[in-house]
């Protein structure tokens, strides 16, 4: 009778518990043959039955239990969700990430490679300006030794217009000529020799530009690889 009464109430867990049908059977007949009396239990006679009210108690526990599993199941659901959008929000900030490195990695490789150009550009200069500084230095040496020998010639004359007085017009005439080209030559060294300064100077400037591009290369190289490493 506890029996079927447990099914009744568990079964109808929804209606009021003052409200329920309790089934009866007929004493010394099989279970098989037994018939529900539908007779309504008033609410005092199911109170004052302890299995009754330990059934309610259980019904009550059982209601809280399922309600609280509820709770738990929604509240996991809620938390799958967030879990759920903070894994694609990580997701598609680490393809960011990784795009972004890509690209910076794409970005020192090709400055790598410009500056590599201009490395090679700036090498190709500072051989060119030195073989133009080699050929203006022989040039000044050729001038200088032009120079000593009309300097020789200038004494040479001068030696033989004291010697011989009736050569003097032609001598100084010839004096003249040279003292032009000797003049000529002078500023022709000195054209030579600002021409070198300048050089010179050109040469150390591409020198240090030369420096800074590999130094800015070195630094390209050090990121690409501290790049690979990450």
């Amino acid at each position: 009778m506890d029996s079927e009464l447990m099914h009744s109430i568990v079964g109808s867990y929804h209606k009021p518990p003052e409200r329920v049908f309790v089934p009866s059977f007929t004493q010394n007949e099989p279970s098989q043959n037994c018939h529900p009396a539908n007779l309504e239990v008033t609410s005092p006679k199911i109170l004052h039955s302890p299995n009754s009210q330990a059934l309610i108690l259980a019904l009550k526990t059982l209601q809280e239990k399922i309600h609280r599993l509820e709770l738990e199941r929604t509240q996991a659901e809620d938390n799958l969700n967030i879990l759920s959008r903070e894994a694609a929000q990580y997701k598609k900030a680490l393809e960011n990430e990784t795009n972004e490195r890509n690209l910076a990695h794409q970005e020192l490789i090709k400055q790598k490679k410009d500056i590599s150009i201009q490395l090679s550009s700036a090498q190709s200069r500072c051989t060119l300006l030195e073989k133009q500084l080699e050929y203006t230095k022989r040039m000044v040496l050729n001038v200088e030794r032009e120079k000593n020998m009309i300097l020789e010639q200038q004494a040479q004359l001068q030696r033989e217009k004291e010697q011989d007085q009736m050569k003097l017009y032609a001598k100084l005439e010839k004096l003249d000529v040279l003292e032009k080209e000797c003049f000529r030559l002078t500023t022709t060294q000195k054209t030579a020799e600002d021409k070198i300064k300048h050089l010179e100077e050109k040469l150390k400037e591409e020198e240090h530009q030369r420096k800074l591009f590999q130094d800015k290369a070195s630094e390209l190289q050090t990121g690409l690889e501290i790049s690979k490493i990450i």
